[in-house]
C-alpha cells in the first residue's frame, strides 16, 4: 500500500492534479511519506532503568546509593547459604531477646557468654582514646566496645557487599550497648566489683567520672535505662535489616 499526502506534512507543498512525480514522496522536499509515518508513530524505545526522578538528570540520588549498598542482593544466592543465614538469624533473634530481657540493676548480662569477650575490647578503648583527654579516655572504653562492630560492618558493606554480615555486626554493637547499661546504672551507687577488685566508690569507675563531669551522676540509673533502651532499639533494627536481607535473598535463590 502506497502512502501519499496531498499536502506535504514537512514543507506544506500541495500536489497538483497533473503532477506525474511518484505519490510516495514530496516532489518539493523529497520527504518519503512512509518513512515519515513510521518515525512519527513508532513506539518509543524503552528507557534505561530509572533510579531517580527526571529532575536529577537520570543520575542516582544519595538515597538510591545508600539503598543500593544497604540492600544489595547478588544475582544468584546459593540455597545452602540462604538457609544457613536464616538459621543464624533465628539464633540471633532468640539470644538477642534473652540478653535484652536481662535485669539492668543486677547486671545480669555480665554472666552471659557475650560479656567476657567485650572486656578486653573495652579496656583497649581506654588506651585508644587516651590522647584525647581524660574525659574521652574514660568514655572511650564504652565507645570502642560498641563502635568496633560498626567498623567491621562498614568493611563488610564496602569490600564484600554483604549487608547481611553488616546486620550481624549491628547486632553485636547493640548487645555491646546493652552490656554497657548496667555499668552506667551502677555509677549512682557503685556496687559492681571492677577489674581493680574494688567498687567504683573508691575510684576508677568510668561512668562515675563521665557522668560526674556531665552533671548527671545523681541520674545515673535513669541514664542507664536510657542506654539500655537505645541498645534494644538498635537490636530491633539489626533484626529487621537481617530479616529483610534473608527475605530478599530467598526471592532470588538460585
Amino acid at each position: 500500500m502506497t502512502v501519499s499526502y496531498l499536502k506535504c506534512p514537512k514543507c506544506g507543498h500541495e500536489r497538483a492534479e497533473d503532477d506525474i512525480t511518484p505519490a510516495a514522496s514530496c516532489p518539493a522536499c523529497g520527504l518519503i511519506f512512509e518513512k515519515y509515518l513510521r518515525a512519527r508513530f513508532a513506539a518509543p524505545s524503552a528507557p534505561a532503568e530509572r533510579r531517580c526522578d527526571p529532575g536529577h538528570g537520570g543520575s542516582p540520588t544519595l538515597v538510591d546509593r545508600v539503598q543500593a549498598v544497604l540492600l544489595h542482593v547478588p544475582e544468584k544466592v546459593p540455597p545452602l547459604h540462604l538457609y544457613l543465614r536464616a538459621a543464624l538469624l533465628a539464633g540471633l533473634i532468640f539470644y538477642g531477646i534473652r540478653l535484652a530481657a536481662m535485669d539492668v540493676a543486677s547486671a545480669e548480662i555480665y554472666t552471659s557468654l557475650m560479656h567476657a569477650p567485650m572486656v578486653p575490647i573495652h579496656e583497649f578503648g581506654h588506651i585508644l582514646f587516651r590522647p584525647f583527654g581524660e574525659f574521652m579516655m574514660n568514655l572511650g572504653g564504652a565507645l570502642f566496645q560498641a563502635g568496633l562492630p560498626l567498623v567491621f560492618a562498614g568493611i563488610f558493606l564496602a569490600r564484600n557487599r554483604d549487608p547481611f554480615a553488616a546486620a550481624v555486626m549491628l547486632w553485636w554493637s547493640a548487645v555491646a550497648i546493652i552490656d554497657t547499661a548496667p555499668y552506667v546504672y551502677d555509677a549512682q551507687q557503685p556496687q559492681l566489683v571492677l577489674l581493680t577488685g574494688r567498687t567504683g566508690d573508691t575510684g576508677s569507675h568510668d561512668f562515675v567520672d563521665v557522668l560526674g563531669d556531665l552533671g548527671l551522676l545523681q541520674r545515673a540509673r535513669a541514664v542507664g535505662y536510657v542506654v539500655h533502651a537505645f541498645g534494644v532499639l538498635t537490636l530491633l533494627a539489626s533484626f529487621a535489616w537481617a530479616a529483610a536481607m534473608v527475605w530478599m535473598q530467598f526471592r532470588r535463590r538460585g
